[in-house]
């Protein structure tokens, strides 16, 4: 591990902790029955806010090589993703590819699901991802893959082999960067004169608004908002043009940037900014409140589980998922609380939570000891879970949120507590 003194976009030292989640295992550090007894790495797990150019952010780095090199999450694996991958590549291709030989390139391919969107277009692709247990599923697509680390010298490669790219994508991992300068050199380095580099990841207004804060996870490093990022590409003549608020994983930006000039900047990119400004991002006492709302989620969450486990009703996870680890172990919430936690991803089956060492369980297990009443750890996925558990919910089961409600089939019920009751964790 690693920790930064400075800020990763503009170098300052003005970083101010704003919220401290304890020491924690990595989110996807998830235990074979053989580990139970061995001891686990944890790491502080803490949010800085910069003073100078408010990027949130955390300052201490696990090793990218254990965190990535043989990854658990699998894209295909995901329910609902596959329809909202094939969108997001027909409304990008649209906009920003125009000839049939364009060349896409995609940071953080994972097992090429995306890629292939684009390949079945017609377009040259090219996938670049560090998991060596992943890429093969995205060769066996026919999605070629680099197996490396994006940066200024991967895409010099690229370049020198298949020329500029006229589309970078970047999903779900430029926060997990810790370089963004050798990020930005490389986008620099391989993107097309009139290329685009679109990035999509967690708005940190979802924070601020929802209080999400379980996206806090050692892989996530950074938690992005589009007035830090217009100062970082500035910094390596490259522009924000375009934003699009898109409803995944709660609320995310996808953001279009270019080389400088190269693209009309829509008034869209003013818009969030101005949004940003409204709400305080640009003030540590915003993030500060923020902290006492999350204090908040977590006593009146325990305030429900509690109750209901003194009143002999059977408790589980839903959803086995890297923000559920966070709410877990900050939580302090273990096997004493949940029987099991249900994840439908084959690659977890067998395996046991990081640092509360809860069992995991398939879906046709949970259906066999269906228990009354799930925590929700996908709480983001909460419409599609509703849809999807319509027996469960008129059986009067009942979903609890890590933010203290509780969901059932007449509806969404906030819980009634003060500071006063709080259940010591």
């Amino acid at each position: 591990m690693i920790i930064n003194s400075r800020c990763r976009i503009c170098q300052s030292d003005k970083l101010h902790k704003v919220i401290d989640l304890g020491s924690q295992p990595p989110a996807n550090a998830f235990l074979r029955p053989d580990q139970l007894d061995q001891p686990e790495e944890r790491f502080p797990l803490e949010m800085h806010v910069c003073g100078d150019c408010n990027l949130a952010q955390l300052i201490h780095v696990v090793d990218k090589e254990d965190l990535f090199s043989d990854y658990i999450y699998y894209t295909s694996g995901i329910p609902k993703v596959s329809p909202y991958w094939q969108g997001y590549a027909d409304q990008v291709a649209e906009q920003c590819l125009h000839d049939a030989n364009d060349f896409v390139v995609e940071v953080g391919s994972n097992d090429g699901l995306l890629l292939w969107s684009f390949k079945e277009k017609g377009f040259r692709t090219l996938g670049v991802d560090p998991a060596k247990n992943i890429a093969p599923i995205a060769e066996s697509r026919g999605v070629r893959t680099v197996v490396d680390f994006f940066g200024e010298k991967v895409a010099t490669d690229i370049v020198h082999q298949d020329g500029k790219a006229k589309l970078i994508i970047g999903n779900n991992v430029i926060a997990h960067i810790n370089d963004h300068h050798d990020l930005c050199r490389g986008i620099k380095a391989l993107l097309a004169d009139d290329g685009t580099f679109v990035l999509e990841a967690p708005y940190l207004v979802d924070m601020i608004e929802h209080v999400t804060f379980d996206t806090i996870y050692h892989e996530h490093l950074s938690f992005l908002a589009v007035r830090p990022l217009i100062k970082l590409f500035e910094q390596f003549g490259l522009e924000v043009f375009d934003v699009h608020i898109v409803p995944a994983q709660g609320q995310s930006i996808r953001v279009f940037v270019g080389h400088a000039g190269a693209h009309e900047v829509k008034p869209s990119v003013q818009a969030c900014v101005a949004k940003e400004l409204e709400l305080g991002l640009d003030k540590i006492e915003t993030y500060m409140e923020l902290a006492k709302k999350v204090e908040h989620c977590k006593n009146a969450t325990l305030d429900i589980l509690h109750g209901l486990k003194s009143s002999g009703e059977r408790i589980a996870g839903y959803g086995a998922s890297a923000k559920g680890m966070t709410v877990l172990n900050y939580y302090h919430i273990g096997s004493d609380m949940l029987d099991f936690v249900m994840d439908e991803l084959p690659s977890k089956e067998g395996l046991f939570t990081p640092g509360t060492h809860i069992p995991l369980a398939s879906k046709a297990y949970a259906e066999e000891h269906r228990p009354t009443s799930y925590l929700l750890l996908v709480w983001n996925y909460l419409p599609l879970v509703l849809a999807k558990e319509q027996a469960f919910l008129a059986a009067g089961g009942k979903f609890i949120l890590p933010t203290g409600v509780v969901v059932d089939a007449q509806g969404v019920h906030e819980a009634e507590y003060t500071e006063e009751e709080k259940v010591p964790a």
